[in-house]
Formats: structure tokens, C-alpha cells, sequence
């Protein structure tokens, strides 16, 4: 679920690294660099990642109206992916073999033939398929340098993680509910009675 329901789920993380004074300004210069670029239908690209609107996933469109919500960056990383069913492959397959055996008159497939072919129809449903899109949403609070990924897959987090690292050049650690925790209460000076009941819940 995304920031604009009703519900979402999240995954918080903090950044590890020093940023520019100019936080906003650096932010839109990377998100309008590593923008979402759709998948070129005569290209056998398989996946595609970018930046785009929270608002709209078409949209690699940002300015303050849309992008900015003191003191928070709100954006989405869009990910869209081309696959094909193995047993549509399969089915193509064969059928290109039988073409293949008429025109060639060989009764048997050297392995050779059968790799060039099953690489052509691969690559010729690949081409035809339409890509799956995918859209996370992102909320980057400037003041506590937090950031909110709206997933809880761990596969799209690693994404989110190497993707963010490879935009903006800072890495990114995660907030996990107990590290919250000890924030809360180090700031009352009680980081010895949780230290003594995560020892408890893990040896108990």
C-alpha cells in the first residue's frame, strides 16, 4: 500500500551518509537524473527502475507543488519488469522446431540449432510482451534524515537500497523497532532496562 491509502506498510531507514546544505536541490537534481525511462518495445531490455511522481506513476515531472511537503521529499520508485511465461516459451519453441525440421529437412536439432532458435523466440516474445509495472512510494524526512519505503518485500527493498545508493551516492541504514526503541529510551535514560529485556526475549 502507498502513502495517498488509507493504510500503508513501510520499511524506515536513515541515512548513513553526510548531505549538501541544500537538501531539496540536490534531491530533485538526482531524482531528474535517474528518472523512470520506459522499456524500448524493439529492445530485448528486460527491467527498467526510476524515479517518478508519488502522484503519478507516468509522471517524471517534479517541482515543489508536487515533490516537496515540508519537511518532507514525497516520491515513488517505479520498476517495470517483461516476463515470459515458461510454458509459452516452451510452446513457441516447439512450434518453431517443427517449421525449422520442415525447411531444413533435418529430422534432429544439434544443439547449436536448438540454442540459436530457442534464443530467437525468446527474444521475439520478449519484444512482444508488455511490461509489469510495479510503484513504491518514498518519503524523505529532511529534518530527521528518515526515509519511509512503502514495501515490506524484501526483494524490493534490496532494490530500493542499491537504487537509492546508485542515485543519490548515500547509503542508506535501516530502523528496525528496536533501534526505535532505544532512541525513546536513551532519551529517558532507561537504555539499561531495554538492553536487559531484548537479553530476556532472546534467551526466553
Amino acid at each position: 500500500m502507498g502513502i495517498y491509502t488509507g493504510a500503508a506498510s513501510y520499511q524506515r531507514y536513515r541515512t548513513a551518509d553526510n548531505l549538501p546544505d541544500n537538501i531539496k536541490k540536490f534531491v530533485l537534481e538526482k531524482l531528474n537524473e535517474f528518472s523512470f525511462k520506459e522499456i524500448n518495445p524493439a529492445t530485448i531490455t528486460e527491467k527498467s527502475m526510476g524515479w517518478v511522481s508519488a502522484e503519478n506513476m507516468a509522471s517524471t515531472f517534479f517541482d515543489d507543488m508536487h515533490f516537496s511537503k515540508e519537511p518532507y521529499l514525497v516520491f515513488a520508485l517505479r520498476v517495470d519488469t517483461r516476463r515470459i511465461p515458461a510454458l509459452a516459451v516452451k510452446a513457441a519453441f516447439l512450434s518453431e522446431e517443427i517449421k525449422f525440421k520442415e525447411s531444413t529437412g533435418k529430422e534432429k536439432l544439434a544443439k547449436h540449432d536448438r540454442d540459436m532458435l530457442k534464443e530467437e523466440v525468446w527474444q521475439s516474445l520478449l519484444k512482444k510482451s508488455l511490461p509489469t509495472p510495479v510503484v513504491y512510494d518514498v518519503c524523505w524526512n529532511t529534518k530527521t534524515e528518515e526515509i519511509f519505503f512503502f514495501s515490506n518485500s524484501k526483494s524490493a527493498n534490496d532494490e530500493f537500497i542499491t537504487f537509492f545508493y546508485r542515485s543519490f551516492d548515500v547509503k542508506l541504514v535501516p530502523l528496525l523497532p528496536y533501534d526505535l526503541a532505544e532512541e525513546i529510551v536513551t532519551k529517558q535514560n532507561k537504555s539499561v532496562i531495554l538492553k536487559n529485556l531484548r537479553i530476556d526475549f532472546v534467551d526466553g
